[in-house]
């Protein structure tokens, strides 16, 4: 007996094998060709080895029906990994016409026992744009746009997904396509802002704030005014002196300022990070933490490109003996690490 999920319950149904029920009668199965000898063939359940059969003879003659869709959704259960599976049910589902919204229910469903499945989330992320073409919204206003029925529900289960797990890497990804396709990014920023108040060491958050602010443009493209650096690097120095151990709001702004205002580093951040590691309330904790030293020696050696002669060297001697810092008493674990830096900034010189 084939054991299927029932979507309602979470139960299992049993049914008879495949090759008994007459729904089937007229497909010949077709068996997994692994060679003449396979060096280490998997130990599928006869259940899902009958189902697969079934499924490869249904893709081979490209047949398109309501039993072949029913048939993909069993086959996605047991093996949520199976690509080709949810490729051909995308298919089958633009082909039969059948309702986009009934089938986003149907992969909320599952996504309880998948929500870490890469396929699981691609199949989401097509829906949503059958569903919804971003061309039919790019007129309207942002606020519009996030009002609509399509994304607004979107959003909510992506953001009940961060609730229950704020580390997914699927459900951030995911939210970066709905907010890139339909442009929607003026909430976006409020929307990390609450997550990183939640939760200061929040990675993906810090990361989702870069995506936002940037509007997913490259160096090029995105230019950092003054006053948006300077916003950011108040932002980043008050997470800091909240818990300066803590990597994200160091890389949050170092990368910003390397990527999109260089100079900003050295004019800007560099009194920001001194003044704090000079502040009796947080010197002890931030001069003796890695990302502190590690900053200056990311501030240093851009601050160098930009100079010549003596002026360029001294600036590299902060930089390296920054270096020699972290190898050898805040950051030995990456001593190697800090030797090649400094190894690059002497033969810079």
């Amino acid at each position: 007996m084939a054991r299927v999920v029932d979507e309602e319950s979470d139960e299992g149904l049993l049914l008879p094998p495949m090759s008994e029920q007459e729904e089937w009668s007229d497909v010949v199965p077709i068996p997994q060709d692994d060679g003449k000898h396979p060096v280490c063939p998997i130990a599928y359940t006869d259940e899902y080895v009958e189902m697969t059969d079934y499924f490869r003879a249904v893709m081979a003659a490209g047949e398109v029906s309501h039993r072949a869709f029913e048939l993909s959704g069993r086959v996605i259960d047991a093996n949520a990994a199976h690509y080709t599976a949810w490729v051909y049910r995308k298919k089958l589902i633009i082909d039969l016409g059948l309702d986009i919204s009934e089938e986003l229910s149907w992969v909320t469903e599952i996504s309880r026992r998948h929500i870490k499945n890469y396929q699981l989330w691609h199949h989401r992320g097509a829906l949503l744009v059958l569903l919804l073409d971003p061309k039919d919204v790019e007129h309207e206003s942002q606020d519009q746009r996030v009002q609509n029925p399509a994304i607004r529900n979107e959003l909510q289960f992506v953001s009940t997904v961060i609730e229950k797990d704020s580390k997914n890497f699927h459900a951030w990804s995911h939210r970066q396509l709905v907010v890139r396709s339909y442009g929607i990014w003026d909430q976006e920023m409020a929307f990390v802002e609450t997550q990183i108040n939640e939760d200061v060491r929040n990675n993906s958050a810090w990361n989702q704030r870069y995506f936002a602010l940037t509007a997913n443009q490259s160096a090029d493209e995105f230019v950092l005014s003054e006053e948006f650096a300077d916003r950011e690097i108040g932002y980043a120095v008050d997470k800091i002196k909240l818990a300066p151990n803590n990597e994200s709001p160091w890389s949050y702004i170092i990368g910003l300022l390397v990527r999109h205002a260089p100079a900003m580093l050295h004019e800007r951040l560099l009194p920001k990070i001194n003044e704090l590691a000079a502040d009796t309330d947080y010197a002890l904790a931030v001069s003796n933490t890695p990302f502190y030293w590690s900053a200056l020696v990311d501030i240093y050696e851009e601050r160098a490109k930009a100079l010549e002669g003596k002026e360029r060297s001294d600036v590299e001697a902060f930089a390296i003996e920054a270096c020699d810092l972290l190898a050898k008493r805040y950051d030995p674990v990456r001593a190697k690490y800090w030797e090649y830096r400094k190894q690059a900034l002497q033969a810079a010189s």
